[in-house]
């Protein structure tokens, strides 16, 4: 197992997407603290303002759907999701690469505030970086269930559990605890785990070499049709 991990760093040198990520949540919670926001609770109005997604107003501009993924709603919100993406974001970086990881988490971020869209988002703020570290997390389960042929033995039975265990967690606390947003986690997840089946993984690299580029475009066509269809059927708010 050494070899891999040696072999993924030779391929990934450096995986400076991940910490750039979180580095750049943190800027728009300390942004948010400077505007007045409190440090647990901060409201809905000034989330909005910030561009937190809801229906009305998402309709109405459409970057909301980018914007919402770096707002987060009090500091254990950020804290709990800059912990999920570190911990799980350096190794999906190093699996497909910068630039293929960068644009699974802006895409399965994106795919979870359009779904927000049909459900919470509809009455509420919706905001989080969740929806896209689901997508990373699907990333992570799309090599360990469907390339496990490519990976040690050892890391795919301890990968599986960790993030079956996760998944499981995570998605009966969002049926059990209001305000949480699973539309966006499902979503994320289903997208993150798509768009990694589609792209070349780096731990195949002669693979990786061979078909990275017509992977990867063939991924993010396929993620700009459903994300357009499922856009164009969003609800219309409801009168009054």
């Amino acid at each position: 197992m050494d070899d891999f991990f040696q072999r993924l760093l030779r391929a990934t040198p450096n995986a400076w997407v991940t910490p750039a990520l979180i580095f750049l949540n943190v800027i728009v919670f300390l942004a948010m603290l400077a505007r007045g926001a409190d440090f647990v609770h901060p409201s809905t109005s000034l989330l909005l303002q910030m561009g937190g997604n809801h229906l009305s107003d998402t309709l109405a501009r459409p970057s909301r759907l980018f914007t919402c993924m770096f707002l987060h709603a009090g500091i254990i919100h950020l804290v709990f999701n800059m912990w999920a993406l570190w911990d799980m974001g350096r190794l999906a970086e190093r699996f497909y690469g910068n630039l293929q990881f960068l644009i699974l988490y802006l895409i399965s971020g994106i795919a979870g505030a359009i779904a927000s869209l049909y459900f919470g988002a509809q009455t509420t703020v919706s905001v989080g970086a969740s929806g896209a570290i689901f997508g990373v997390t699907g990333a992570l389960a799309a090599g360990v269930f469907t390339k496990h042929n490519k990976l040690p033995p050892a890391l795919v039975s301890s990968m599986r559990g960790s993030l079956l265990s996760f998944i499981a967690v995570s998605m009966l606390m969002g049926f059990a605890t209001p305000n949480i947003d699973n539309a966006a986690h499902i979503a994320g997840l289903a997208c993150g785990f798509v768009l990694a089946s589609v792209m070349a993984e780096k731990f195949d690299w002669d693979q990786y070499q061979r078909s990275r580029g017509p992977r990867l475009l063939a991924a993010c066509l396929l993620a700009t049709v459903v994300c357009w269809v499922a856009w164009k059927f969003v609800p219309l708010p409801v009168a009054g």
